[in-house]
């Protein structure tokens, strides 16, 4: 069973909507005893908060009459209190100060995503003052529920291009720490809900330790004391779990939180997909868990001039749907399969229901001893599993219409040959000549279908090229790679994005792959060459290159599964022994200095802490967060470690004991990201 983070945010959200009632009030709120009608006002980010975990309809059961966008001009709705729902930005306290100055409503309860800083809340407060509404203020809370679950299992910050923010060369150092607390704040906001603190793992070096760092100083203040007590539970649940006795296993054990980095497997954010969820998001942009998809008479209206209809937009929440659900880690051509076998289903519920209904009219009523005849009761049954029937045709419409605008897609784009050819490369089997035949002018696929093609060969031959010995492989492969790079301008597209992935093998080649930020250079040019190197590339090409490493073993799985597989084991591995460890619980050591290693008994931390938990047993919670982007590919690839671990001799018992939640920055396509890494490589340029 995952995590509860997604169940806690709703329930955090609903007792808001029920201006923050005690469980018990909330109840009687919801099921109409004394309602309170009220207006929701939200910023833009919020609402991308709540719009995948409460529909419209159920706004209204909880007394929520009308939903507005804080940023929008709102008019003035007397005797109804209000209902705010904001991050605590500065522009956000400054039109709610305008909206007190204008008396918009009879009360506001304000409600903010994250911790309010204490500056604001006395501007808040001097407004109010200056606007007389300091009555009409009821209460002000923290939530703490500042990100997006877009399942059980899975949620995004919904921060646009952090990978931007943090490889830029030429950003300021503000920016990559205002990028860099966004990010802390989120995951404080998702360790918060959860109501218990992680021990904290990652790749040393980069924007990953970065965060970690700063993630577990803010974690340390709140288990001390210093906060609002958001850990209180779990505090207790420590106590009491050290008063056990010696060896025996806690009572409520804690997660693992582990931080990854983009570079850490750039590919993954690359490759084209080839089942089911991931191919919607990145062919379709699927965005908050729906998806706009043109039938084809709007295509062929376009086609001939026209404006075209209007899109048909789909939700697609595993809750209600259970074909998502049960099928969206399946291959394409599965889908459309399963999508003719519900198809067929359907038909022959509904021949059965006409057979009835044909027989019923024929008959007399009652048989020969009175009793109810047969198939007038039958008629009953198959009229009552209409309502059913037309669900289930609801479901197989959209998923129909889905499944033929994917379809459309991979015909016209050839997307999968491109996942053909990337997966052979990335399993160590790359043929060039099929590389070069889809990067040519005149194949298939769009201008970013072919940079991402040529991004993962490059990065495909650079981890090859390291396993080699001798001085030839280096000429080789930038010979191949000036190849790749005129195929793409011939074919019209925009090369920045390889330029900026060469360049970053190039300065790792020369930097000797030191990764450690912040330390000093040797002297001269070259010095300055490497310190730019770490501000521009933080882990290097190196990392990048691990991610594909780790595909060539034959088993193919994503390098964030493997690593995250590795950290829940607790056990020493090559591949994330140099890993860092914080533990925001552990006591502070005197001499300030932390080693890497496994958490065990006074393990060292990074931070110069020992770790408190016991033993090495192994992790059955975990959250794996990217920094820099995720995929649903990744998402996929992690909820497998959940449901069939245990196959793979992992950590924790069978399947299903364990729970996986993956997160990330934002979710992006691989073309958002192709676009992102032309970006920078445009300013690095």
């Amino acid at each position: 069973m995952p995590l509860p983070l997604r169940e806690r945010q709703r329930d955090a959200v609903v007792r808001m909507l029920n201006l923050n009632a005690p469980p018990s009030r909330a109840q009687g709120l919801d099921a109409g005893a004394g309602e309170v009608y009220k207006v929701l006002v939200m910023d833009r980010f919020c609402f991308e908060i709540v719009t995948p975990l409460i529909k419209v309809n159920e706004l209204r059961k909880h007394g929520v009459t009308l939903h507005l966008l804080l940023e929008n001009d709102r008019e003035r709705i007397a005797d109804v209190p209000a209902v705010y729902f904001c991050q605590p930005t500065p522009a956000n306290v400054a039109l709610i100060a305008n909206d007190f100055a204008r008396n918009l409503y009879d009360a506001y309860h304000l409600n903010f995503s994250s911790s309010l800083p204490r500056a604001s809340l006395e501007e808040l407060a001097a407004h109010s003052v200056k606007h007389r509404a300091a009555a009409k203020v009821a209460k002000v809370f923290d939530q703490y529920v500042n990100f997006v679950s877009l399942g059980p299992d899975v949620f995004s910050l919904a921060q646009r291009d952090a990978y931007v923010s943090l490889n830029d060369p030429t950003v300021s150092d503000e920016r990559v720490e205002g990028c860099v607390a966004e990010v802390v704040r989120g995951l404080f906001g998702a360790c918060a809900t959860l109501g218990r603190a992680p021990i904290i793992r990652c790749p040393r070096g980069g924007a990953a330790e970065m965060i970690a760092r700063e993630l577990e100083k803010l974690l340390r203040d709140h288990v001390a004391g210093k906060g609002s007590g958001l850990f209180a539970n779990d505090l207790m649940s420590s106590s009491s779990s050290s008063a056990a006795a010696g060896g025996a296993q806690p009572s409520q054990q804690r997660p693992l939180l582990c931080i990854f980095d983009r570079n850490f497997d750039v590919a993954a954010a690359l490759q084209h997909p080839w089942t089911y969820q991931p191919l919607v998001h990145d062919i379709l942009g699927m965005r908050l868990n729906r998806v706009d998809v043109a039938g084809d008479d709007d295509a062929l209206d376009k086609a001939v001039g026209g404006r075209g209809a209007s899109k048909k937009s789909y939700e697609l929440e595993e809750s209600a749907d259970p074909f998502w659900r049960n099928h969206g880690d399946a291959i394409f051509p599965r889908v459309a399969e399963e999508v003719e076998a519900e198809l067929t289903k359907y038909k022959k519920a509904m021949a059965d229901i006409n057979d009835k209904t044909s027989k019923a009219g024929t008959s007399s009523g009652t048989s020969a001893d009175g009793a109810p005849d047969t198939g007038t009761s039958s008629l009953v049954s198959a009229v009552a599993s209409l309502p059913e029937l037309q669900e289930r045709k609801k479901m197989i419409d959209k998923h129909t219409n889905v499944a033929t605008a994917l379809l459309r897609e991979i015909k016209r784009r050839g997307i999968d040959e491109y996942h053909a050819v990337e997966e052979d490369l990335l399993c160590g089997k790359g043929d060039k000549a099929a590389v070069m035949s889809l990067l040519d002018a005149t194949g298939r696929g769009t201008a970013q279908d072919k940079v991402r093609l040529a991004i993962i060969a490059v990065i495909a031959e650079e981890s090859s090229r390291r396993g080699e010995k001798g001085g030839d492989a280096s000429s080789t492969s930038r010979a191949d790679q000036d190849a790749l790079e005129a195929a793409l301008v011939a074919s019209g597209a925009d090369a920045a994005a390889l330029a900026f992935v060469r360049r970053m093998a190039s300065l790792n080649a020369h930097g000797g792959g030191r990764e450690v930020p912040g330390g000093g250079g040797a002297g001269g040019e070259g010095g300055d060459l490497l310190e730019w190197a770490d501000k521009l590339y933080g882990q290097s090409i190196s990392q990048i290159a691990k991610g594909v490493k780790s595909l060539l073993s034959g088993e193919r799985r994503l390098a964030v599964a493997r690593a995250t597989e590795s950290l829940m084991a607790n056990q020493p591995s090559p591949e994330t022994e140099a890993f860092a460890v914080f533990d925001p619980k552990a006591p502070r050591r005197s001499d300030g200095e932390g080693v890497p290693g496994v958490t065990g008994p006074g393990a060292a931390t990074a931070d110069g802490g020992s770790s408190d938990r016991g033993g090495n047993a192994p992790f059955n919670e975990a959250v794996a967060f990217v920094v820099g982007g995720g995929t649903f590919a990744e998402f996929r690839a992690c909820r497998d470690l959940a449901n069939g671990g245990a196959d793979r001799g992992g950590a924790g018992g069978g399947a299903g004991t364990r729970s996986v939640v993956y997160g990330c920055t934002e979710f992006v396509t691989g073309a958002e990201f192709v676009e992102q890494l032309g970006a920078l490589g445009r300013k690095s340029a």
